[in-house]
């Protein structure tokens, strides 16, 4: 339900749009970041994010995490970067890293990988990166895309293991309504860091905000997001999940299947 509440401040009535997420309502959020305990708010606005929906949580899982761009040749040649060491590792180029000679950052002198009669040329690499799926080019002059999370290379299209919370809400939220239903990519709406402390002052729970997130697929995704200063009246769990792709077939996602109806994209 909405309706508007108004606020009498020293000079001037302020009216307020606010709407209602009843009790046994679910929100989710979805996360690469690693931490114990409760959730809790971000360093930038210290509100703590959800959605009505799995599928716009999940969004937010990252498919990779540091992401290098990497000519043939640096896969190639020896490399002190210990990622590219083990992605040379993984494809079979492994060298002898106590008998290479090093000018700075440049290899001066070094031996055949290990089981090689000649070095390995940029036909080798292209090769070798398609046969163990680490990522392809449309154009010999491209740099490859090599996605590593925590010293492990991950194949294309692998995606990171992040977490999805699962949110039950225990009592009524009262948000302020400053979502209008038509996000701007050139105003969004989460920068507005003022209005969200006073709404907080006045004794609301959060906010509900138009939002967008990144698909691979759509690109920029507007959807509406749930801020809320603390959890306090939700009940939550998390399960392990990673990223999936926005589809308008299945309801939920496969780690969560079955959710319930997108009470937020009804209002």
């Amino acid at each position: 339900m909405t309706f508007k509440k108004t606020v009498k401040a020293k000079y001037q009535i302020i009216s307020i749009s606010t709407v209602t997420i009843p009790a046994n309502s679910y929100l989710f959020h979805g996360t690469i970041e690693k931490f114990s305990g409760k959730l809790r708010g971000g360093g930038y606005d210290n509100m703590i994010w959800f959605s009505d929906s799995p599928k716009i949580a999940q969004l937010y899982i990252p498919t990779a995490g540091i992401t290098m761009y990497l000519g043939a040749d640096s896969i190639a040649r020896p490399n002190k970067n210990p990622d590219v060491q083990e992605l040379q590792k993984q494809l079979g180029i492994e060298y002898d890293y106590s008998d290479v000679e090093w000018d700075g950052q440049r290899v001066k002198s070094y031996y055949s990988p290990k089981g090689w009669k000649k070095l390995p040329t940029e036909e080798d690499v292209e090769r070798l990166m398609k046969e163990k799926g680490f990522g392809s080019r449309q154009h010999s002059s491209d740099p490859f895309l090599v996605h590593v999370d925590d010293g492990k290379i991950l194949k294309e299209n692998e995606a990171q293991e992040g977490r999805l919370f699962i949110a039950k809400v225990k009592e009524p939220l009262t948000l302020w309504r400053k979502a209008k239903g038509d996000g701007d990519l050139t105003d969004v709406q989460y920068h507005d860091l003022s209005g969200f402390k006073k709404m907080k002052e006045k004794g609301l729970d959060g906010v509900l905000i138009d939002d967008f997130a990144q698909s691979k697929e759509y690109g920029n995704f507007g959807h509406l997001s749930v801020g809320l200063y603390n959890t306090d009246k939700l009940g939550i769990k998390d399960i392990p999940a990673q990223y999936r792709e926005w589809t308008y077939k299945e309801k939920g996602t496969p780690e969560y299947p079955n959710p319930p109806e997108m009470f937020l994209h009804k209002l």
